[in-house]
């Protein structure tokens, strides 16, 4: 059993029926058939997923989402995920793109710089979608099966205009669970931007309160008013959910001990880490890889 890994990226080989590489064909995406599992990992690929026989499991980040045929399922880049056949002759279609495709990924297209407002997860868009036969989806899904298969002249920019049909009704159609933006919000978001943006770059790190009021020009006070009408978490509560966030994607997608994963997301007492994870998910990182690894077994 040979996996591939590079970039991020991890796949069983084995597992692949037929597949068109970006690689091969110098075009920004990647389309593979498979009917086995894959082990947790992730990419800096947008991945769409379409399953064409029997029943998937796809698990993405803490969820396990059942996949039938004509149900199509979403993970952004960056996203922990993995794939289990339920029924022998399961079969899936993935399609793999490169983020600068589109200028951004899927979720940052969706929210743009504002995604901060709604949820520190990625995972704030409609995630799986039931196609029927009337559906737009349906008939590109099938027009990009045959362009595949029976690759006549130029097959590669059909696929991808396919492809790009496909995200334009991704954007169109799959609704962002956020709140309205009304004038003040949207005012005190902007001016918060900056914060949010040094955060998002620097959390691995000590981050002080006082230096990211002073960067906005405002009082200790006057700020932390400021971080909890916008973001609805305290200052500290946030830069504790974005590490948590990245725990948890390294416990699923590395085999590193808890405690090198505790020092890489920023914290270098392993206990107040563990306590920290276990207030925000409800359980240990120990036990949180135990059950993603479990639950694919």
């Amino acid at each position: 059993m040979v996996y591939r890994i590079g970039d991020g990226f991890m796949y069983l080989e084995n597992s692949i029926t037929n597949s068109l590489h970006s690689e091969d064909s110098q075009l920004p995406f990647s389309v593979f058939f498979y009917h086995t599992n894959s082990s947790w990992h992730w990419h800096e690929f947008l991945e769409l997923i379409y399953c064409l026989k029997g029943v998937y499991q796809i698990w993405v980040n803490d969820s396990c989402i059942p996949c039938m045929p004509g149900d199509f399922v979403i993970i952004d880049a960056r996203e922990p995920h993995a794939t289990k056949a339920m029924e022998p002759d399961s079969e899936i279609m993935v399609i793999q793109v490169e983020s600068n495709t589109f200028s951004l990924t899927f979720t940052e297209s969706m929210i743009s710089r504002y995604h901060h407002y709604f949820d520190s997860s990625p995972s704030n868009f409609q995630r799986k979608i039931q196609i029927t036969e009337n559906d737009v989806l349906y008939h590109l899904f099938g027009d990009l099966k045959n362009e595949f298969f029976q690759k006549e002249v130029a097959f590669e920019l059909s696929m991808k205009a396919d492809i790009e049909k496909i995200y334009v009704y991704l954007l169109r159609n799959c609704q962002i669970r956020q709140p309205k933006i009304f004038g003040t919000q949207l005012k005190d978001l902007i001016r918060l931007q900056p914060v949010l943006d040094f955060i998002e770059m620097n959390y691995r790190k000590t981050i002080r309160q006082k230096e990211m009021a002073q960067l906005i020009f405002l009082s200790g006070a006057s700020f932390c008013r400021l971080f909890k009408r916008v973001m609805g978490k305290t200052f500290s509560e946030y830069i504790n959910a974005l590490r948590i966030r990245e725990a948890k994607r390294l416990l699923l997608v590395t085999n590193e001990k808890i405690i090198n994963i505790s020092t890489t997301v920023g914290y270098d007492n392993v206990t107040y880490f563990n306590k920290v994870f276990l207030r925000e998910c409800g359980l240990s990182p120990g036990s949180y890889r135990k059950n993603a690894f479990s639950a694919l077994s």
